[in-house]
């Protein structure tokens, strides 16, 4: 896997979250977020085992972010399917490995995903870097 650093997307807007949790008194709560660096809008959809999110379109630095318990006693995952023009991807948005790249262990925790016309990157920070985690089809 590879990294990239100083991707700048120029990201001085707030954007609000969609909560499927509010507080998580026995589990990690979690927030992830997915970034777009595409000139173009990215349309995504994302869903878990319990939550269908829906579909979401994400303009050039915009982020779309929702918020969510981790499962007690089991593995959380969320999915997405990813639209860029043509393009296309499926990728595994939250699980034991990406949770592993993203916790920092400072109460509620952040992953933040940016979508390049490179594909796709992961970090616990929103430093617009990341560990290169999949491509585009």
């Amino acid at each position: 896997m590879g990294f990239v650093t100083g991707i700048d997307l120029g990201l001085s807007q707030t954007y609000p979250i969609a909560s499927i949790a509010f507080s998580c008194p026995f589990t990690t709560k979690w927030i992830v977020s997915i970034i777009s660096a595409l000139r173009k809008d990215l349309v995504v959809h994302i869903k878990s085992g319990d939550d269908d999110l829906g579909n979401h379109t994400i303009p050039y630095v915009g982020n779309y972010s929702w918020s969510f318990c981790e499962k007690v006693g089991s593995h959380t995952l969320f999915y997405a399917y990813f639209w860029w023009g043509s393009k296309f991807q499926s990728l595994d948005l939250f699980d034991q490995v990406i949770s592993k790249k993203c916790y920092l262990n400072v109460g509620t925790e952040h992953c933040y995903w940016f979508v390049t016309p490179k594909g796709f990157y992961v970090d616990a920070h929103p430093s617009g870097g990341g560990e290169f985690i999949k491509g585009w089809n």
